[in-house]
């Protein structure tokens, strides 16, 4: 089974939850827990995927160790609970647990499914889940223990639920310090990059016209920069900051720009 990147909202034996907040990229204090009442693994959630109640996946990360708000981890599944929750003004939803080990561990190496668990660590964390959502008027309900193939199939169905709203724009100049264009297979290479992994992309300049370079000639006309978009389900902020290095080596720049927002679909 493929492993998975989980990140740490509440660290293990934390009475305080966190959640990410994607407007800062950072962790934020959400609530504090009632007095006796704490994380009983760390539980964090598998970005660029979206669960029954709008939010990514969660995930219960079974280990020996405790990590801290925002660990990343490579983490194998080894199955889920399947859960209704039913909110305080009585709507229902799914809101899947998934229970993962993370691939360091030791003390779980063996550990591939949820029978390899005791009963005790299951069944704790169940009461966990029941308790957590009791005092937040919440009723917590747990329908089925999935094997780790079916927990997988719940990951891969909520990453094609996942909606692309994330517009990233690419701003490239056309011509260098001396005035004289960049080749047109420097263009077609990112262009190809983008495709690959994006699965298409739009280009235009600021003032459009048909083409950027004139036949048989290594002269631009009057744009002067040549603008990418792509969308995605989610900012990799590591990969754009990847891209802009090589981009600003390539067309030898100080500065250049990518900017990304959320865009709103109907």
């Amino acid at each position: 089974m493929d492993t998975v990147t989980v990140i740490i909202e509440t660290p293990k034996g934390s009475g305080q939850k966190y959640d990410y907040d994607p407007q800062t990229g950072k962790m934020k204090l959400k609530k504090v827990m009632p007095l006796g009442l704490v994380f009983p693994f760390d539980f964090g959630f598998i970005p660029a995927t979206v669960g029954g109640d709008g939010d990514p996946l969660d995930v219960l990360v079974v280990s020996e160790v405790s990590a801290f708000s925002g660990c990343v981890m490579d983490c194998r599944i080894i199955g889920a609970f399947k859960v209704v929750q039913q909110e305080r003004n009585g709507e229902r939803m799914r809101n899947d647990r998934l229970i993962a080990i993370p691939e360091v561990s030791q003390r779980y190496a063996e550990v591939t499914a949820l029978k390899d668990l005791s009963k005790t660590i299951v069944d704790q964390a169940i009461a966990f889940f029941t308790s957590y959502n009791e005092q937040a008027g919440k009723k917590f309900s747990v329908l089925e223990k999935l094997s780790a193939a079916k927990a997988f199939q719940l990951i891969e169905k909520s990453r094609k639920d996942l909606p692309m709203d994330r517009l990233v724009e690419i701003f490239l100049p056309l011509r260098d310090g001396n005035g004289e264009v960049f080749p047109k297979q420097v263009y077609d290479g990112i262009r190809e990059e983008l495709t690959t992994k994006f699965g298409g992309v739009t280009e235009y300049s600021r003032n459009p016209v048909k083409g950027f370079w004139k036949p048989d000639e290594g002269r631009a006309e009057q744009d002067e920069l040549l603008v990418f978009e792509v969308m995605c389900t989610e900012i990799d902020a590591g990969f754009w900051d990847k891209l802009k290095l090589r981009l600003l080596k390539i067309f030898k720049q100080d500065s250049l720009i990518i900017r990304w927002s959320k865009i709103e679909l109907r």
